[in-house]
């Protein structure tokens, strides 16, 4: 209700201040009543048209006084807007009489304006869904992300260690409540097959910190956050009703996770949203009561917090300073330079798409301005062969304002049916979009992208802006032309239109198609880019599936090792299969983890901290995924629990902690570990956070010595590795039937999906760049066609005067290249310039790239000669005889 209330406010303002002052309360209270009782989505679109029509045919008669009105249209009560709405309602008529008359150059023109319309809805569809819709909890705007941060390191949005959120909890002074979330498989059993699942494990201040009511039953208390009380769950709405058939008693329920008993004790509603949309059900967060103390070395939680009331974001950040120097001069050990951070929720949601929707609404607008530019050359040229009847209205007494009138008339009602038809290409791009945005994109509010009612609110707006922006120009070049001359030359003359101005519309479209054409070309020369590097692993004829092995069922190391033993040695046996091998974190799936290490004869500085991102692995991993052993050697069998401990690191390891040194034979350690680990092998780099991101230290450690419940499998084959999917679900559950895969997918598919986000953006901006080359090319070929149109009797001239065919034909290609030369380079150059905004979002690539410059060049070049080339030919065959006789 609030944005139809401030779109109606929008809409008064059509009306003069004194009907304003006088009826706009009633107005504005009679519309928000109307749009009360209108309760379904079509009733409101409908009640919103009306008062839009309404708005313009009262509000802007009333503003439209003419400065030469008759004197009849003067009567008591000063109500000659009457005359005027009378006036409108005319030139409308006459309008769609002239629309329907020339049913060709309408089509044309509404086409390009429903691509121009249509385009930049279904992007404000995605900017409405992702940056203006607020956050869907109670009060969005006291929500904010507490994180870790580390200045020395660039550090500032850093996973939290649980004693860190234990302390912060207690000493900070800003906070109506603060919760912690990390996740955790869960392996549903007892109902049906087996279903891999994945829960949310909070403490449970958390939703009283979103401010979410259940559906069905309570939320979590105080005491479940204790060791050993905790086992129970509240479900998700998918899953109650997909999984539970939305049993109403599902409350109280007792279900089978990971082999243990957890009681259902409520339901979330259909309408809560989380970023994280894999999420299924939610457990409380045990933090009490443990019999180890809390760590301080591992980071693994998303801490949020709701701000006290009068508490700003900038005295929370004090705060939290304050809470982190005590935490420093406590445990200098592990919180040496680290600190706390504060960020508003949305805004952190937001930050990863922001840049990547403003990027695509820069370029959707430049797509309507080469529409706006073409449909004024298509009114232009209309406004020259309509200059006789113009004149005609004048002499009979027509004003300029009158004349004026007419033409910005036809120019809305060609706008509104460019908007009309505009909001089913809008309705088309939306789904596309839905289709093109990658799964599990960390982003609230992407379920929204569509046509809601501020999207076609936003649509109509911009139709009618559209419409006075291109008929802007034709209305005001007949309203000043000379009315004599318009009536002794009736139209003919190459005059009727200045030149000058078409040609200049002519360089803005070829400018506005190569600012978009670099940028597209920037972005598609980034993208090969990023596919281009080398994920230091093999990509094809891998299988990957992820599998945990529930606590309740593999309670010992050993009971692990012996699982993951068979089922790797089952894999092992499939046919083709000539690798296999397990890693804690695979490379591109998003796991990750992070620890401080030891250097062995380095002493650690605070600016120079030693990090590194252990990986337990299974010895068969570099062969199944190909990664290429550097130095030293691998693992092997013999790396037993018993034998002293080992590791291997990534090459970039290698060089930071020991430069031009070999680091097999050193020693390393694990802080908040005992004992020394011995390097024995070095491998090359593995791009394990993106394609596009910079690899950091990692370290390979034997399965055997850091024992992990969750690995992901990778099964190297010669053959198709997703048809082995069927084989290796047989294979698992041969060693327990009661363990689901998650998660399979060829490597293929999950390199693919690391990139899906950068790659929906590439094919948005060349799509957009190939239309408005499409659109580019139309204006040209629609300018040089009616200057060929009026200059028809000089052409006959120069070919009576003796100038040859081809002469007449490289006139027109000369003036039709000179315009183009003059576009591109105003437009490369401010592609560049603008690109160097978005500079952090191409990769490998400069924003003067020569050689994407180049192919813009050219493929411009080629597309203006083309379309020149067409009314060229048509001069060169003109008949000099007929031309001077219709002259």
């Amino acid at each position: 209700m609030r944005w139809s209330r401030l779109a109606y406010g929008l809409l008064l303002l059509a009306f003069p201040r004194r009907i304003r002052r006088e009826f706009g309360d009633d107005m504005r209270q009679l519309f928000e009543d109307q749009w009360s009782e209108a309760g379904s989505a079509r009733a409101r679109l409908a009640l919103t048209l009306a008062a839009t029509a309404d708005a313009l045919k009262h509000g802007l008669g009333e503003r439209l006084l003419p400065m030469r009105c008759p004197e009849s249209c003067t009567v008591r009560g000063g109500r000659r807007w009457r005359w005027w709405m009378r006036a409108f309602q005319q030139d409308i008529r006459y309008a769609l009489r002239v629309l329907a008359r020339e049913r060709g150059v309408t089509f044309v023109a509404v086409l390009t304006l429903a691509l121009g319309i249509g385009a930049n809805s279904a992007i404000f569809s995605a900017v409405n869904a992702v940056l203006l819709r607020p956050l869907p909890y109670e009060d969005p705007d006291r929500l904010v992300m507490v994180w870790e941060k580390r200045p020395a390191e660039g550090v500032l949005e850093n996973v939290v260690a649980p004693a860190d959120f234990v302390d912060w909890t207690k000493m900070s002074n800003s906070f109506d409540g603060m919760a912690a979330m990390t996740d955790s498989p869960a392996d549903l059993t007892g109902t049906g097959e087996p279903l891999r699942l994945f829960a949310g494990v909070v403490s449970p201040p958390f939703f009283d910190v979103l401010r979410v009511r259940p559906l069905l039953g309570r939320t979590f208390r105080s005491e479940e956050a204790t060791v050993g009380r905790h086992h129970v769950v509240i479900l998700g709405h998918s899953l109650w009703t997909s999984r539970f058939g939305a049993d109403t008693n599902i409350v109280g329920r007792t279900l089978m996770l990971n082999g243990v008993a957890w009681e259902v004790v409520g339901v979330l509603p259909e309408t809560f949203e989380f970023p994280d949309s894999s999420l299924d059900l939610w457990a409380p967060l045990a933090l009490d009561g443990g019999s180890e103390p809390l760590s301080r070395a591992n980071h693994q939680f998303t801490v949020y917090a709701r701000l006290k009331s009068g508490v700003s974001l900038q005295q929370a950040r004090t705060d939290m300073d304050r809470v982190g120097q005590i935490l420093q001069q406590q445990y200098p050990a592990t919180n040496r330079t680290h600190g706390a951070w504060v960020t508003r929720m949305d805004e952190h949601l937001r930050a990863p798409i922001r840049g990547s929707l403003l990027l695509l609404v820069s370029a959707v607008a430049f797509v309507l301005l080469i529409a706006c530019v073409n449909v004024a050359n298509v009114l232009l040229a209309k406004a020259a062969g309509r200059r006789r009847e113009m004149g005609v209205r004048a002499a009979l007494g027509a004003g300029r304002a009158r004349l004026a009138g007419q033409m910005l008339t036809e120019s809305l009602v060609l706008a509104v049916l460019g908007g009309a038809a505009g909001l089913l290409v809008a309705w088309w791009g939306t789904a596309f979009l839905r289709q093109l945005i990658p799964q599990r994109v960390p982003v609230l509010w992407l379920a929204h992208v569509g046509l809601e009612p501020r999207v076609v609110g936003f649509t109509a707006a911009l139709s009618l802006a559209t419409g006075l922006l291109f008929g802007f120009l034709p209305a005001w070049h007949l309203s000043r032309q000379n009315v004599n001359a318009s009536l002794k030359d009736g139209g003919r003359s190459a005059a009727g239109v200045r030149r000058r101005l078409r040609m200049a519309l002519v360089v803005t479209e070829v400018a506005l198609a190569s600012l978009l054409l670099v940028a597209a070309g920037l972005t598609l020369r980034s993208f090969q880019a990023v596919l281009n590097r080398p994920p230091g692993f093999q990509t094809t004829g891998t299988l990957t599936a992820s599998i945990s092995l529930p606590a309740a069922r593999y309670q010992s190391e050993e009971s692990l090792l012996t699982a993951f033993d068979q089922i790797e040695e089952k894999l092992r046996g499939l046919p083709g299969i000539h690798a296999v091998g397990a890693t804690s974190h695979l490379p591109l799936s998003g796991r990750d983890s992070r620890r401080g290490v030891g250097i062995d004869g380095r002493q650690p500085t605070p600016d120079v901290p030693t990090r590194a991102h252990p990986r337990s692995v299974t010895p068969g991993y570099f062969s199944a995924m190909g990664i290429t052993l550097l130095s030293g050697r691998g693992f092997t069998n013999a790396d037993g629990a018993s034998a002293p401990k080992v590791a291997v690191v990534n090459d970039t390891m290698a060089r930071r902690y020991w430069p031009g040194q070999s680091p097999v034979g050193r020693r390393i350690r694990l802080i908040g570990a005992e004992g020394w680990i011995e390097v024995v092998g070095v491998v090359a780099d593995v791009k394990h956070w993106g394609l596009d991101a910079t690899v950091n230290p990692e370290m390979y450690l034997p399965e055997t010595q850091y024992v992990s419940r969750v690995l992901t499998f990778a099964v190297a084959t010669d053959g198709d590795p997703a048809s082995l999917a069927a084989a290796v679900r047989e294979r698992v559950r041969s060693v327990d039937p009661n363990l689901p895969l998650s998660n399979v997918r060829t490597m293929a598919d999950v390199a693919a999906g690391s990139v899906a986000a950068r790659r929906a953006g590439m094919l948005l901006i060349v799509a957009f760049g190939v239309l408005a080359l499409v659109l580019a090319a139309a204006g040209i070929h629609g300018v040089m066609s009616h200057l060929v149109a009026l200059r028809t009797a000089e052409i006959g001239v120069r070919m009576t005067l003796g100038a040859s065919p081809s002469s007449v034909l490289a006139l027109f290609i000369r003036e039709g290249t000179l315009q183009a030369l003059a576009g591109l380079a105003i437009g490369v150059a401010g592609g560049v310039l603008v690109m160097r905004t978005f500079q952090s979002m191409l990769f490998g690539v400069a924003p003067a790239d020569p050689i994407t410059l180049s192919l813009v060049v050219m493929a411009l070049l080629a597309t203006a000669l083309a379309a020149c080339a067409i009314p060229a030919r048509r001069a060169m065959r003109i008949d000099p005889v007929n031309a001077l006789r219709q002259s």
